[in-house]
């Protein structure tokens, strides 16, 4: 990948205030959208390789992430967060 200090930062920003979004339910689905992105391109250009087991640096850990990462998306971010939608 082309410039990877820019993309590094882009990757530790979404997860990083996408996390944040997700934890204080602010735009939550936006939060579990740039989640969802890092780790699909985690999984792309990292773990795949290595097959699904953490021992061998698998991506489960990835999957399970993706798999809350659609649950907000599809089921939102629930009527205790601070901004709905």
């Amino acid at each position: 990948m082309p410039y990877p200090m820019l993309m590094a930062t882009l990757a530790a920003s979404a997860e990083f205030f996408g996390g944040i979004m997700v934890l204080f339910g602010i735009f939550a689905r936006w939060g579990a959208l740039f989640i969802l992105c890092v780790m699909l391109v985690a999984i792309a250009t990292v773990h795949a390789k290595n097959g699904f087991f953490l021992h061998n640096r698998g991506y489960e850990y990835n999957l399970a992430l993706i798999a809350m990462s659609l649950a907000i998306l599809f089921a939102g971010s629930g009527k205790w967060s601070v901004k709905q939608g």
